[in-house]
């Protein structure tokens, strides 16, 4: 009785142990497969897995990005006509001005001097003419003499006027209704002919962000393109402006050329000398390919690789970015491609003419 017994019970044993071992292929069968998917390939003999996404044609713009200075549109710079010693200066940087306020006066001491010895050369040359004229009615005086006297007497007037004018520009007087930038001297200081002073920003006038940018982005854009500028000293602001003006050649020294941006302050005070970061959003004329970022499978000589389907088989192109972004770059329709999807996931996969199957859930 036992014996019968025993042999079911070890038959159990082997069927229980077949059991487990079939268990255990089949779950190591599962992580095999879900490895494979977790690396976005699952292949066989005859295809490969794949995912695709289109591909957009647009001609959005393609922003050019540079970093710049806030500048003033008008900035005048004053300065002495002559040289001499500062007797009183009243302007302070950042302080509000009028026209006609005189900002500095120099001590007239010698011009004041100049102007009556002028004068007072004028007033003999005068006399002396006067004089030889009769002697010369007399008989007593050539005509030379007459001559000679009366061109002293004409440059006399000039040093009286030249005298006079530059006794005029002793004091600084602002042009315009503005603010003070900036100031390089104070009372006492001996001061050079022309040497600046002042400068001082037009209150009617722009402020400018003075950007350069390369030979290659300089032929995108036009007058009027629209710009975005960001400040560190407004984190949460966004400032918008547009192409004023750019230099026609490029600066010796970098090799780059200037763009002046006219920008809207929104109000705000935008410091001279504030560094801003552009974004400048030229109008895009000609359409262009957008692609998904990770449709990229790697960088050669002379582009990038892609793949894309052509039924069921994936081709390879090796294709030249114009701009690459976070999510997208993009490709020139230029070139001759035609395609209206890519693919993306198991693209690192794959050889040109390789057999693909595309996924169901992407593919609807």
């Amino acid at each position: 009785m036992m014996k019968p017994i025993m042999n079911v019970i070890m038959k159990l044993n082997e069927f229980c142990f077949i059991v487990l071992i079939l268990s255990a292929i089949s779950i190591m069968g599962c992580k095999e497969k879900i490895a494979g998917l977790d690396e976005a390939k699952v292949k066989s003999t005859e295809y490969t897995s794949v995912e695709v996404s289109p591909v957009v044609v647009s001609n959005d713009p393609i922003p050019i990005y540079s970093i710049g200075k806030v500048g003033i549109e008008e900035e005048v710079k004053l300065s002495f006509k002559i040289g001499g010693i500062i007797s009183e200066i009243s302007g302070e940087v950042g302080m509000s001005i009028r026209k006609g306020t005189v900002l500095a006066r120099l001590r007239t001491n010698e011009i004041d001097a100049q102007v009556i010895k002028a004068q007072r050369a004028l007033q003999k040359a005068q006399r002396d003419l006067e004089r030889t004229q009769k002697m010369y009615n007399e008989g007593a005086a050539t005509l030379e003499n007459i001559q000679d006297l009366t061109t002293l007497v004409e440059v006399s007037k000039a040093d009286v006027e030249i005298a006079q004018f530059n006794q005029s520009y002793s004091n600084i007087v602002s042009p315009v209704n503005g603010r003070i930038l900036k100031k390089n001297a104070e009372a006492n200081e001996l001061i050079g002919p022309g040497q600046p002073v002042f400068f001082i920003s037009s209150r009617q006038s722009s402020s400018l962000l003075k950007a350069s940018i390369s030979d290659k982005d300089i032929a995108k854009i036009n007058y009027g393109d629209k710009t975005k500028i960001f400040f560190d000293a407004y984190p949460n602001e966004e400032f918008e402006g547009k192409i004023l003006r750019f230099s026609e050649s490029a600066d010796p020294r970098t090799g780059t050329f200037e763009l002046d941006i006219d920008l809207n302050d929104k109000g705000k005070r935008l410091r001279n000398g504030y560094i801003g970061r552009v974004e400048i959003y030229p109008k895009q004329i000609t359409p262009y390919f957008k692609i998904p970022i990770n449709a990229l499978v790697e960088g050669v000589d002379d582009g990038v690789i892609i793949f894309t389907p052509d039924d069921n088989i994936a081709r390879r192109h090796v294709v030249s970015p114009q701009y690459i972004g976070k999510d997208y770059f993009t490709v020139s329709r230029k070139e001759g491609y035609d395609f209206s999807q890519v693919i993306t996931t198991g693209a690192p996969f794959l050889l040109d003419g390789d057999k693909i199957k595309i996924a169901e859930a992407i593919s609807q």
